[in-house]
């Protein structure tokens, strides 16, 4: 398969050019290439046809005035980084993280679209194609399950099989249902076997996986998985004959003990190992995107050369695109990074499809913008009312109050405790700073779940989120009125996410597109979260990314437990623990 379509024209001059008859488009001289198929650098011209690589070597190419000739003498030559399991949703978009990616070196996206699901499927189409005329390479997944825990009109057969045949999904999943292959859900093992029966890939979600799950798994058609944490897991996923991603994000930041146990088990790297930075959220995108996952590798001990190849060929054969890009060989698009120094991974010249694209963190060619007045999200806000103190004032049950206690960044466990009474009957947390209360909104089914929240932060006063898995609304606060007047200012914005501190708004992030993400450049949008984030750790916030945490509250496809229209529930057993209220 073509990654870009290939004139007869374009065609013949590579082979000409190749044969030193025709003037190269650009001549890269003297650098130290790194040939990803036999791990070695090797001191070479590299020379293009139009978009592509049309000969590496020692003889010099024949040029006019319009070939572009850079002399790399002392530099390193590498393939564009590739993302094979990017989240492009994490309050930016794919199209700013793309914009992004270029700058720091990263050439081709493979993305998820959970966030697009309810949208039509044209708009959906019409998302995803647009992005080819991006100089990024973008692919996207399938997914097979919503995450919320309800019925979602898109993942019905004829819906898996509309986006899954679509030429642009190269995988399916990432498979987060598990509980549908053990109860064998009918469209969740249609879709598995119609994403293998297509030949496409499928990515698993296997976090603690023992053997025989792992078994399981790989008979149901996952063939790769980036949830490996320890080295033995990556052990065990290779051993099932998937591939194995090693992730460094914002809420795993497992690469370095991955790398460090690798190593002690004195084993060989893999060429079924890859890397990813897993949907990481602003932030940590202050440190680039694959080049800083690459930077991390090598840092803990990895090879630079397996680094450069876990970010680069292995993804590319994984894929089965391996014909046109992963590497800096003939035929294959012209995809390379020009580095200052072989362990320094952030390209000082990024070259895409042979074009020079950036430079120094510059971007130098155009790109493309979404055109979100065409797209039509269901909207943020259905309701008349306003936001009301009383929605997140509780009351017991049997003397006893539903509490969630963070395990960490993203696991919740419930205990029913027995809390102090004001005079009113409404639960009391004024005897502990560190607990708040915790609700989730339906503003579509008009229903509210509350419960005591243990680990968020210290005295925080009000925070509102429409940035969440499931599309519901999250409140967290200790004081009732601050979290009606946060979720209020959440409302007037059109979306994301506001803190109320001493009475005043000291924090908000527009998140105007879906109530989940902006389009602001990824510049803004980095300093943004980082703004929250910071005010969030003076709350006392101890866990690795408040921001995951505030969307997979509502995620269904996380232990133990989780807040859903419907109440909460223990996503083990699907057992409803405690009842939701009415939004009066």
């Amino acid at each position: 398969m073509r990654v870009r379509p290939l004139s007869s024209e374009s065609y013949l001059n590579q082979v000409r050019v190749s044969r030193r008859l025709a003037p190269a488009s650009m001549w890269i001289k003297g650098a130290n290439v790194l040939n990803v198929y036999t791990k070695e650098w090797i001191r070479a011209h590299v020379v293009t046809a139009g978009e592509r690589i049309a000969y590496v070597g020692e003889k010099d190419p024949v040029v006019d005035e319009h070939t572009e000739i850079m002399d790399a003498s002392g530099k390193y030559l590498v393939p564009g980084y590739m993302e094979p399991h990017a989240h492009p949703f994490q309050w930016y978009n794919p199209y700013t993280l793309a914009d992004f990616a270029l700058k720091r070196g990263t050439t081709t996206l493979v993305s998820d679209t959970l966030m697009l699901m309810n949208l039509p499927f044209e708009q959906i189409e019409g998302i995803m194609e647009s992005l080819s005329a991006h100089p990024v390479k973008q692919f996207f997944w399938g997914r097979l399950d919503p995450q919320t825990g309800k019925d979602h009109p898109r993942f019905s057969k004829e819906g898996l099989s509309r986006m899954l045949e679509h030429p642009l999904v190269v995988q399916g999943g990432e498979l987060t249902s598990w509980s549908g292959v053990l109860t064998e859900d009918e469209n969740l093992l249609f879709g598995l076997k119609a994403t293998r029966d297509l030949g496409k890939r499928m990515e698993g979600h296997h976090p603690g996986a023992s053997v025989e799950t792992l078994n399981i798994a790989a008979s149901a058609g996952i063939t790769a998985c980036h949830e490996g944490i320890t080295a033995e897991d990556l052990l065990h996923r290779l051993r099932m004959g998937m591939y194995a991603t090693l992730r460094h994000s914002s809420i795993r930041p497992d690469l370095p003990d991955l790398v460090k146990g690798w190593l002690a088990l004195g084993l060989p790297w893999s060429n079924r190992m890859m890397l990813t930075s897993d949907g990481s959220t602003p932030p940590m995108h202050r440190n680039g995107l694959m080049d800083g996952t690459i930077r991390v590798a090598i840092e803990a001990g990895m090879p630079p050369e397996e680094a450069y190849v876990m970010a680069s060929l292995n993804p590319a054969v994984y894929y089965g695109l391996e014909a046109e890009i992963g590497g800096i060989a003939p035929g294959r698009l012209a995809d390379m990074l020009l580095l200052s120094e072989k362990d320094n991974p952030t390209p000082v010249m990024v070259i895409a499809n042979g074009q020079l694209a950036a430079r120094n963190d510059e971007l130098l060619v155009p790109t493309v913008q979404g055109e979100w007045d065409k797209v039509h999200f269901p909207p943020v806000d259905v309701l008349d009312a306003q936001s009301s103190a009383e929605w997140f004032r509780l009351r017991p049950h049997d003397d006893k109050t539903p509490v969630l206690s963070m395990q960490n960044a993203v696991i919740t466990r419930l205990e029913m405790e027995s809390l102090p009474i004001d005079e009113e009957g409404y639960v009391s947390i004024d005897h502990d700073s560190e607990l708040a209360f915790i609700a989730s909104v339906d503003p579509v089914g008009v229903r509210r779940t509350l419960a005591v929240l243990h680990g968020y932060g210290s005295n925080l006063e009000g925070l509102a989120s429409s940035y969440t898995a499931s599309g519901e609304w999250i409140i967290i606060g200790r004081n009732p009125q601050a979290m009606a007047d946060a979720l209020d200012r959440v409302r007037e914005l059109g979306g994301g996410v506001v803190l109320i501190d001493a009475g005043k708004v000291v924090c908000e992030c527009p998140l105007p597109l879906a109530g989940k993400f902006s389009d602001a450049p990824m510049e803004e949008v980095i300093g943004m979260a980082e703004n929250l984030t910071q005010k969030l750790r003076e709350k006392g916030h101890v866990h690795l990314d408040p921001l995951y945490s505030i969307l997979f509250f509502t995620a269904t496809h996380l232990p133990y437990a989780r807040l859903t229209s419907d109440g909460i529930i223990d996503v083990k057993s699907g057992k409803l623990l405690v009842s939701s209220l009415p939004l009066t």
